[in-house]
């Protein structure tokens, strides 16, 4: 399944961590660059 979500905090980050372990296609948005790098695939 393909999900968006708005907010890499605690609750956006802990959600798309477990939606990816779970084999979704999961896209997070955010505004701090920073938060982002950290989720983001190498």
């Amino acid at each position: 399944m393909k999900i968006i979500i708005i907010g890499a905090g605690q609750v956006g980050s802990a959600l798309s961590t477990n939606l990816v372990r779970e084999g979704n296609d999961v896209t997070l948005i955010d505004t701090r660059q920073d938060l982002l790098e950290k989720f983001q695939k190498n």
